[in-house]
């Protein structure tokens, strides 16, 4: 009965064994399963990581990329901007120089003539370009070709320079600048859009003609037609007397034009004029002396205008 009763106890023993043999392994299992799931997890976020990583090492060289060109524009603008400050003294006398500077227009009014050719024979000898306010004349063709030839301004003045015709309304004096107009572009093939009005802008000649408003009414109507008058404010006083003295021209023109750093000159290369031709040298020499560089009339020129 002992004998039975102890190989019980051992059965029972060794079942109880069993059964927490089993249990463990069991747990044991279930723990290495959560720590592989674990693992698992850790890979994972280790690659996310390594993803990321490598992502930002990209960013990285990208901005060290930008950054080494960023520093190249910025050197290459201080460059430029060295350049621009070494430069700066040059504008800045260039542009004081050009502020200024002192210009004379030489003008001609009532040619072309045959004084009007020594004048060109004298500009082209000096390098010097004028403005011809000109007449419409036969018998000068060659003329009238080679003040546009020689690089000078051939301009309107009037086709016949008489007050009572051209002064009567508008209308008779836009008939005389077109047929004058006209009479120049077939010669020259210029279309000049520049004129000057017989006795000036401000002429009370006109009034007996056209009424003291006539003016009022042709200087609008000229502007629209899209020319350019200038008159002047240096006055060579060579139409003040049938042949003026030529010493009272020169000393007209130099004592008025030191006054001015944009000096309109107005002379004549009229039949009669001679002693304008005679002037002129003396008149070049004297402009030079105070300054004056010498440019023929455009329609950028700066107005000078009595209205």
């Amino acid at each position: 009965m002992a004998k039975k009763n102890s190989r019980t106890g051992i059965i029972l023993l060794f079942t109880l064994l069993s059964i927490g043999l089993l249990g463990s392994t069991g747990w044991l299992m279930t723990q290495a399963r959560g720590q592989n799931d674990i693992l698992k997890s850790v890979q994972e976020q280790l690659k996310i990581a390594q993803a990321a990583k490598a992502n930002l090492e990209l960013q990285v060289q990208d901005l060290r990329t930008k950054n080494k060109q960023l520093t190249a524009q910025i050197q290459e603008l201080n460059k430029s901007l060295q350049e621009m400050k070494d430069k700066m003294p040059e504008i800045s006398d260039s542009l004081q120089s050009e502020e200024n500077k002192k210009i004379a227009y030489l003008t001609f009014d009532d040619g072309p003539s045959a004084n009007t050719i020594p004048i060109l024979d004298f500009l082209k000898a000096n390098h010097i370009k004028a403005t011809f306010f000109v007449l419409k004349k036969e018998g000068y063709d060659d003329i009238y070709k080679r003040i546009v030839d020689e690089g000078h301004t051939i301009a309107l003045h009037s086709s016949t320079h008489d007050y009572a015709q051209i002064y009567q309304n508008v209308d008779t004096f836009m008939n005389d600048m077109n047929t004058l107009s006209e009479h120049i572009k077939k010669l020259t093939g210029v279309e000049t859009k520049i004129m000057r009005f017989p006795g000036g802008s401000n002429n009370r000649v006109s009034h007996r003609y056209g009424g003291s408003d006539v003016m009022s009414k042709i200087i609008p109507t000229v502007e629209e037609a899209g020319l350019v008058y200038y008159d002047w404010n240096v006055d060579s006083q060579d139409a003040a007397k049938g042949v003026q003295d030529t010493q009272v021209i020169i000393n007209s023109v130099l004592s008025q034009a030191k006054y001015n750093n944009n000096a309109v000159i107005l002379m004549h290369d009229a039949a009669a004029k001679t002693t304008t031709v005679k002037a002129l040298p003396s008149i070049v020499e004297g402009l030079k002396e105070q300054g004056f560089v010498f440019e023929a009339l455009t329609t950028e020129s700066e107005p000078v205008k009595f209205n």
